[in-house]
């Protein structure tokens, strides 16, 4: 998996409610996501209005891959 179509489409597979994506969060969310900037990928966390960047990726596949382990462990 090295995309974000492709883990978006893993997450559906799996009944995972996407709120982590660019394209699928929404400025109220709260929570981890995943935002690109300036072709960085930053990983993420908010909690009531207070942003923490938490990690920074080169590329794609490599944000998709730490995302992916994350679901694994956070979800279900």
């Amino acid at each position: 998996m090295n995309t974000i179509d492709e883990l978006e489409s893993w997450m559906d597979e799996n009944d995972i409610k996407n709120t982590y994506t660019p394209n699928a969060r929404y400025l109220t969310d709260e929570g981890v996501g995943l935002e690109i900037l300036n072709g960085i990928f930053i990983w993420y966390y908010i909690e009531r209005g207070n942003r923490s960047n938490i990690e920074h990726f080169k590329n794609e596949s490599e944000a998709v891959k730490y995302i992916y382990n994350y679901l694994k462990n956070h979800e279900k």
